[in-house]
């Protein structure tokens, strides 16, 4: 198993970067909170894959 330190940055890059684009379109912090906070927490299971995907190989 990963150390915490060396998986946390990867997992959160896909939702962090979702949450940037979300504000760059709207320039809008409750729009930001609600819509790039959705599409953050949809793209935290699916940011695990390539880091995990690997170690399920048969």
């Amino acid at each position: 198993h990963y150390p915490i330190n060396f998986v946390t940055p990867g997992i959160m890059l896909p939702g962090a970067l979702m949450l940037d684009f979300t504000m760059y379109l709207t320039r809008n912090w409750l729009v930001t909170a609600l819509v790039g906070g959705g599409f953050f927490g949809l793209l935290f299971y699916p940011g695990n894959w390539p880091i995990f995907g690997p170690t399920h190989l048969v």
